[in-house]
């Protein structure tokens, strides 16, 4: 169950971000190659845990991987991608620039912070190892990117479906940002409810996190078509 759920997160996180990255190829909107990105980084997040999954275990490589993909990254270039979307005003390219930097910044911390191999052994209770990395200074750049990710992408899809509420006109809009938000919501919230609640409630509110936002998405690519 363990596997058919990381890997089901994988394949559908892979064509979201198939989807969303030809969208951008043919309309080449900035939000778009954010938002594929952040998609991307999430399939290869779900790749690393389930390579964990299937070995019982992590190795280092495998966990700096999920680490920077799926802790670090995702969040920010989520909500990066919703900031050019709902704002589309220059300064938001000197915020990319400033996310670009804590990145590479993060990046490098996690590929070269020493791990201890004992770190990484699951617990019965907790698959997913904590505190293999120090509060500074890498989970200090985390925090940084993960609190402006989910203001900004959960902020970004509430602001949207506000505006479409007061349009009256734009029901389908309107679920589908309140989908996103929500999405944003449970993927905020999934590394909190693994370590309270453990594992299988964190993988559960993953996959739901993925799907709930890529639903929301298929919601406004069909409304676009239909115009």
């Amino acid at each position: 169950m363990n596997v058919l759920m990381t890997g089901t997160g994988v394949l559908i996180s892979a064509v979201f971000a198939a989807l969303v990255l030809r969208q951008y190829t043919e309309r080449k909107r900035t939000y778009q190659l954010m938002w594929g990105i952040a998609l991307g980084l999430w399939a290869l997040a779900a790749l690393a845990e389930l390579i964990a999954t299937i070995s019982n275990g992590w190795s280092p490589p495998v966990y700096r991987l999920y680490y920077a993909t799926g802790a670090l990254l995702i969040p920010a270039w989520l909500g990066i991608g919703t900031l050019f979307l709902v704002i589309q005003q220059k300064w938001v390219n000197w915020v990319l620039a400033a996310l670009v930097a804590f990145s590479l910044l993060g990046i490098i911390l996690i590929a070269t912070w020493n791990i201890s191999p004992d770190s990484l052994k699951p617990l019965a209770d907790n698959f997913l190892p904590l505190k293999v990395f120090p509060f500074f200074p890498v989970q200090i750049v985390l925090i940084i990117l993960n609190t402006f990710g989910s203001i900004a992408f959960v902020g970004g899809a509430l602001w949207s479906a506000y505006k479409f509420a007061k349009m009256r006109t734009q029901s389908e809009r309107f679920l589908a940002t309140i989908l996103i938000a929500l999405g944003g919501v449970i993927a905020a919230a999934a590394h909190s409810l693994g370590v309270v609640a453990g594992i299988e409630l964190f993988r559960i509110s993953e996959l739901l996190a993925v799907i709930v936002i890529f639903a929301g998405y298929l919601l406004t690519v069909r409304k676009t078509q239909t115009r």
